[in-house]
């Protein structure tokens, strides 16, 4: 879907949301009282401050990236979370990008073509291309890494690109065979079309066939690519440190170093922006814009992403099982005042289970807030009541309020709701229980993805319930998963469209969710950092300048 650039940034893509509070001025969490936050608006181009100081310099030809979140893993092939897949766009090479207008673009790979049946995907390699230990990067290594990646026994992430996991025992064969033709040309075959193919294989990234014959490589403290950025150290919890790769086969960066910076609490992040401790910051506080505003010499920028927040209902803990009761709670949940109250305006209400930027999105018919209806169908399914349930939800400033909110919304029907914060690991292991054993029963959660089957099949297909993937409803649909393969396997854009309408069709009806909203991409960032951009990776600086 092409998209509009916004002052050299792009829209938002994988990665998630954040802490975009500091947490000193929540107002009312049930949007009912006051908060003198103002409301956040973007001009045409997407600027909600354009820096007035603009003779400004760097102290270094260095670049800081203060993150809310950490960076959990540096393994090119087995990394899950948006920000180290960020870190890991600057350090290897895919054959494709997704840019900042979510559009195909050449990396590794000079141009590919299509067969007329949409099972043979031809790739012609750039010449001259070479991994950081001096080998080839030829359509050898691109074979050597496709069978790395298909081994059971390694376990990547990154095998579910070209092998869908059902169930324990059952398994399906995306792409059975990757041959090199000649030195810089590789062929991908399907045994029948799959329309994510292309943009899943943007987010498969080469490693040096040096690396994939050591097992014991550790990506975490040296990197095998052939991108622009090399590894230079990796402190979980603190830090990612990269350095310009003089032997770089592209167009030379032009900052020497960049390090990734964990900085979780909101406020630390804006003052280390205001002092020049960081270049940029994301998230951005939505309740410091004034703040922003006063410095002069920092740029913000509001921009719609592809990010979803949502709470995962558990169909099988017994109220939230009948259908009733997850359309009432949709209908006691107010999104107009979650989208002020939670991001002073810079988010969209959801209307479907994909978010509006996302190739394939349907509208919905909202759950406008309706309290009398919503206590209707809890009468009708045998809670008049009301019921007590629990929600998890990481334990960040935004995180713990955004849950809340959702708390104080549910009881105005009699719905109390337990918030219970974590931190993000201790999340991952209760999201990873299979409905057996699981004591999950809301999950206040986001996801982000560029394309329908990422949000379709992760989250909500029968195959991915856990502890395969992600669908902590546990909601099972037939004809859902029916209509998402036909999507998948469709040749023509408009057929695969039509399927993954049905798909969301199903599913808002269904409400496995608590539908809530997409929140916008905010950044800001010091106004001597020349041509940053937002690509569905994360922030790319890999081409931006300082001025120093």
């Amino acid at each position: 879907m092409p998209r509009p650039s916004v002052a050299g940034l792009g829209l938002a893509g994988c990665g998630g949301g954040g802490d975009t509070s500091t947490g000193t001025d929540t107002g009312s969490a049930s949007g009912d009282g006051g908060s003198n936050v103002e409301t956040i608006e973007a001009d045409e181009e997407g600027f909600v401050v354009r820096a007035t100081k603009t003779d400004g310099k760097a102290p270094k030809n260095e670049c800081i990236l203060a993150f809310e979140g950490e960076f959990q893993e540096m393994h090119p092939m087995d990394w899950s979370d948006g920000n180290s897949g960020n870190v890991v766009y600057y350090i290897y090479d895919s054959l494709y990008d997704l840019d900042e207008n979510y559009e195909y673009a050449p990396r590794a790979a000079a141009s590919y073509e299509v067969s007329d049946d949409a099972c043979t995907y031809t790739f012609h390699l750039n010449e001259g291309i070479t991994f950081t230990d001096g080998a080839p990067l030829n359509a050898e290594a691109v074979v050597a890494n496709y069978e790395a990646a298909i081994n059971p026994e390694n376990n990547w992430r990154r095998r579910r690109t070209f092998i869908e996991t059902i169930d324990e025992n059952t398994e399906n064969t995306r792409v059975d065979s990757c041959t090199a033709v000649d030195e810089l040309t590789v062929q991908f075959h399907l045994p029948e079309p799959y329309a994510p193919f292309m943009n899943s294989m943007t987010q498969f990234y080469l490693i040096s066939p040096t690396a994939l014959a050591d097992s014991s490589w550790d990506y975490s403290k040296q990197s095998a690519g052939s991108g622009p950025y090399i590894l230079e150290e990796y402190a979980q919890g603190d830090h990612v440190s990269i350095v310009r790769n003089e032997d770089y086969w592209g167009e030379a960066p032009s900052i020497d170093r960049i390090d990734f910076r964990v900085v979780p609490e909101a406020g630390s992040r804006i003052a280390a922006l205001q002092t020049g401790e960081a270049t940029a910051i994301y998230p951005m506080p939505t309740d410091q814009v004034a703040t922003v505003r006063s410095a002069g010499d920092i740029n913000m920028i509001s921009i719609p992403s592809t990010t979803m927040r949502y709470v995962t209902l558990n169909t099988n803990y017994e109220p939230l099982s009948d259908v009733r009761v997850r359309q009432a709670l949709n209908y006691a949940f107010n999104q107009d005042e979650y989208v002020n109250v939670m991001y002073s305006g810079a988010a969209t209400p959801a209307t479907s289970c994909l978010p509006e930027l996302v190739p394939g999105y349907k509208a919905q018919t909202p759950y406008d807030t309706d309290i009398d209806k919503a206590k209707s169908l809890l009468e009708e399914a045998g809670y008049a009541d009301g019921f007590e349930v629990s929600i998890i939800c990481d334990n960040s400033t935004q995180e713990t309020k955004g849950a809340t909110f959702v708390m104080q919304q549910l009881e105005k029907i009699g719905v109390t709701v337990n918030v219970l914060p974590n931190e993000a690991a201790t999340n991952a292991e209760i999201a990873a229980e299979p409905e057996d054993t699981t004591e999950l029963q809301m999950w206040y959660v986001n996801w982000s993805q560029s394309d329908p089957d990422g949000f379709l099949r992760s989250l909500l297909s029968s195959a991915m319930v856990p502890p395969t993937g992600y669908n902590t409803a546990f909601w099972k649909n037939d004809e859902f998963d029916s209509e998402l393969e036909a999507g998948n396997a469709a040749p023509t854009e408009e057929e695969q469209n039509e399927h993954y309408g049905k798909c969301q069709d199903i599913a808002w009806e269904e409400c496995p969710w608590l539908f809530l909203a997409s929140d916008n991409t905010l950044l800001s960032y010091k106004a001597y950092l020349n041509g940053i951009k937002y690509v569905a990776q994360g922030i790319d600086v890999i081409h931006a300048t300082l001025n120093v």
